[in-house]
């Protein structure tokens, strides 16, 4: 925390509520199979929504980055499990992706069926940048940070590759279709652990984080496998990932206008007026859009207040003044609302990660 004010360079998107719960309700299942509550790991926010487990994580809950970053912080904090991430994949099967697992089951072979995951992997919740690269008879999987932060990657790629060792028991090929893996984190106190799990050989402090297929192998057909269901689905999941492009095109806009006015505490009327639009029509396309002003404002606050605590050295008084409250007493309630703690203990948490 050298400079003054220093963001992460994910700022622009941590907000985005976007992030279906397919994996976290992954991280929940482990943690109450290990005695740790939901309570113990929820921001407040969700937890006042929450009745029980299935409708918190219901498939139309959308949660922010930052919300989700915050629960898998404070899962690894309380467990102190550098190998959570493996668990978490684990528990996972071929039909936990939704739609995405049918178009899987429903591709023609081994490839296409990869090939298709990774094409709408953004609406499963996945927080990594993922491509394929052909390297003679392999075929690499590379999982790239979308968000720069490597306390979280090793999680979620631990992940990835933990889940995609058990969707290729679904496969003709089955576990041989994966030949090696290259993991950037450091080597664990228990690699064995990491190569039982994955059931392959893994190389760890690489340059990249890589999970290698046989080609030969992923070029098998599947037993599963009909054209007219994948057709079906890929015309549903292509229209998804419009409508959700289009609405994030404009709720990023609105979060910009309303970050950049932020420290005046901006009204509804103000940031209306940006999009030459009357307040009215303004709650009218929120509201289409299944969220409202309040809610964008707050997560915006909640965000930055977060990256702020972070990335700088700014103190709890400025930090509020930096998100629209004239008064700390008044930010520290919210923020401890927010979170469940205060922006002091949040600092120091956060810092011994």
């Amino acid at each position: 925390m050298d400079a003054e004010l220093k963001e992460p360079p994910h700022k622009a998107r941590a907000q985005d509520a976007k992030v279906p719960p397919h994996l976290l309700r992954y991280v929940l299942q482990e943690l109450e199979h290990r005695g740790i509550s939901v309570e113990q790991i929820l921001p407040h926010q969700l937890q006042d929504q929450r009745t029980d487990l299935t409708q918190l994580l219901s498939h139309q809950m959308r949660l922010s980055y930052q919300q989700s970053r915050l629960i898998i912080l404070k899962a690894l904090s309380l467990t102190g499990d550098e190998s959570l991430g493996l668990a978490v994949g684990h528990r996972q099967s071929i039909t936990s992706l939704g739609l995405v697992s049918l178009g899987i089951l429903a591709s023609a072979t081994g490839r296409d069926a990869l090939e298709f995951g990774i094409r709408f992997h953004r609406l499963t919740g996945s927080m990594l940048e993922i491509d394929l690269e052909q390297q003679g008879s392999s075929l690499a999987m590379i999982a790239r940070s979308r968000f720069h932060e490597p306390a979280l990657l090793s999680f979620f790629v631990q992940e990835l590759f933990a889940s995609m060792a058990r969707v290729v028991q679904y496969t003709a090929a089955g576990q041989q279709a994966i030949e090696a893996i290259e993991m950037m984190q450091a080597e664990p106190e228990n690699p064995d652990k990491f190569q039982t799990a994955l059931g392959c050989p893994v190389t760890f402090k690489t340059s990249r984080n890589a999970l290698h297929f046989n080609a030969q192998s992923l070029s098998q057909p599947l037993a599963t496998a009909d054209r007219f269901v994948l057709e079906e689905v890929n015309a549903l999941l292509t229209s998804m990932m419009q409508e959700e492009s289009n609405r994030l095109s404009f709720l990023k806009n609105v979060e910009e206008e309303t970050r950049r006015r932020l420290k005046t505490n901006p009204t509804i009327a103000e940031i209306a007026g940006v999009f030459s639009m009357s307040e009215r029509s303004f709650r009218r396309k929120l509201a289409a859009l299944e969220v409202s002003f309040r809610d964008i404002i707050s997560q915006i606050r909640q965000s930055h207040a977060m990256e702020l605590l972070l990335w700088s050295s700014l103190s709890v008084e400025q930090i509020a003044i930096e998100v629209g409250y004239s008064d700390p007493r008044v930010f520290r309630r919210a923020f401890k609302h927010w979170t469940g703690e205060t922006p002091t203990r949040f600092r120091k948490t956060l810092v011994q990660l």
